[in-house]
């Protein structure tokens, strides 16, 4: 198929512009997060930076593992984030626990992060979403929201309720 050289130009200049908007947003998340979150989202821990066109995922290495329920308290006291849902794949107190937190839309930050924990309740590695547009970062959250609810035991937010936070 032969794309005129117009459509060609401007879709090119759309993925740069995506791809400069991401790493503005990555810039400026890891200058905020190690701040906000000491000890988590260190600039050392950082392993992995994946570009995609609507969003990056930033993958951590905790530089010492955290109990899940604490790093959900601080993603929400100390980043102002909201707590999507915490869940637990089965009905032990060993079975591995999953958490996800995402910034309000109100705020020009768009991020999402994710967690699981160990048998032992204790998580190693974050993984942080950050969005270039409110409409794919919701249907990320309502996606994660979909299939963590079927878990064992889940603790989260109600559809309506999310998506009237992008309201």
């Amino acid at each position: 198929m032969i794309i005129p050289m117009t459509e060609y130009l401007s879709r090119q200049a759309r993925i740069k512009r995506i791809r400069d908007m991401n790493h503005l947003q990555i810039d400026n998340f890891r200058a905020l997060a190690p701040i906000r979150l000491p000890g988590i989202t260190e600039h050392d821990g950082l392993e992995y930076i994946d570009d995609y066109d609507d969003y990056a995922l930033l993958t951590y290495q905790l530089p010492e593992p955290v109990d899940i329920h604490d790093l959900m308290d601080r993603l929400e006291d100390d980043m102002g984030l909201n707590i999507l849902y915490h869940s637990r794949t089965g009905f032990s107190e060993s079975s591995p626990q999953h958490c996800c937190a995402y910034s309000s839309p109100t705020y020009e930050a768009m991020y999402k992060f994710n967690a699981q924990s160990g048998a032992n309740g204790m998580v190693s590695i974050l993984y942080v979403y950050i969005f270039e547009s409110l409409e794919v970062m919701l249907e990320f959250l309502k996606e994660d929201l979909r299939q963590h609810s079927k878990a064992a035991q889940f603790q989260g937010m109600e559809l309506p309720r999310l998506v009237a936070d992008f309201m």
